[in-house]
């Protein structure tokens, strides 16, 4: 049985799968699993083999508790009253719950963005830092693409639209009218610099698992109100913060059904700047 699940644990690893889809299919393996113990256990009980069949009942008591909060966190996105587990859990672990008893940032790029940026480009006053329109053409979109299959796939980027279910994102898109992004909010890649392209002149972004995978995603056209050429000849510009906006996303359909939306990937951009000198 064990070499069974780890069979399809393997094989699911292949797909692209986001973490509350891949929960809801293993609850289902296990239910499965748990009923075939009910029945085992039955049977222990019909033969009197009375200490097997107790313990037998013992683990399928244990494993239906752990099925149902699964089955209600991640199928009705809440926690249950009899969960008495995971405050204590959450103790030991340092999880915080909010007043619903939902989970306080517990989406890994949630925790890992912020992070993930201080340590890619250094820390920028936000008195010197200005959001930047990026532009990508083709080529630069079909390398973002690439780049951001690779971090899905490594697990840095997670496609789980912020960990919500399908009746939080129609009753999310009810109450904003705009869709709800799979990837995750601060998705800050791993790697992201600034160069100067004199060839196209042009500030060309590049980003990457690492430096040595890095791809040209995007370049920078304006800086706040200016020109990008306007804007260079005056100020050394540094690549301050970067995320990876848009992409696919879903929208409410009918009777509380969601439609998911294919869609190129964005760039935020805020860009530090100083004053050039004469030598420079």
């Amino acid at each position: 049985m064990f070499s069974f699940l780890d069979m399809i644990n393997s094989s699911l690893s292949y797909f692209n799968l986001d973490a509350k889809l891949k929960a809801r299919i293993y609850i289902g393996i296990a239910s499965a699993g748990d009923i075939y113990l009910v029945y085992v256990t039955f049977r222990l009980f019909a033969n009197q083999v009375w200490l097997r069949g107790f313990l037998y009942c013992l683990a399928m008591v244990a494993i239906t508790y752990f099925l149902y909060l699964n089955f209600v966190y991640y199928f009705l996105g809440k926690t249950s009253q009899f969960d008495f587990i995971s405050p204590r859990f959450a103790k030991i672990t340092g999880q915080k719950f909010d007043s619903n008893g939902k989970r306080v940032g517990s989406g890994r790029a949630a925790q890992a963005g912020p992070v993930i940026a201080n340590q890619s480009n250094g820390l920028f006053s936000g008195d010197n830092t200005i959001p930047a329109v990026v532009a990508i053409d083709d080529y630069e979109q079909h390398n973002l693409q690439r780049v951001v299959d690779q971090l899905l796939t490594n697990g840095i980027f997670v496609n789980d639209y912020n960990g919500m279910d399908e009746a939080q994102i129609v009753a999310q898109y009810n109450e904003t009218g705009k869709p709800v992004q799979a990837l995750n909010a601060h998705s800050v890649p791993p790697y992201f610099e600034l160069e100067h392209d004199r060839l196209r002149h042009r500030l060309e972004i590049y980003i990457g698992i690492n430096q040595m995978e890095r791809r040209a995603v995007g370049h920078i056209v304006r800086i706040g109100l200016t020109d990008v050429h306007s804007a260079h000849q005056k100020y050394q510009i540094y690549l301050a913060g970067l995320a990876v906006t848009a992409g696919p996303h879903k929208i409410a359909g009918r009777r509380g059904s969601t439609i998911l939306i294919t869609a190129d990937y964005r760039l935020n951009a805020q860009v530090a700047y100083r004053e050039r000198n004469e030598e420079e």
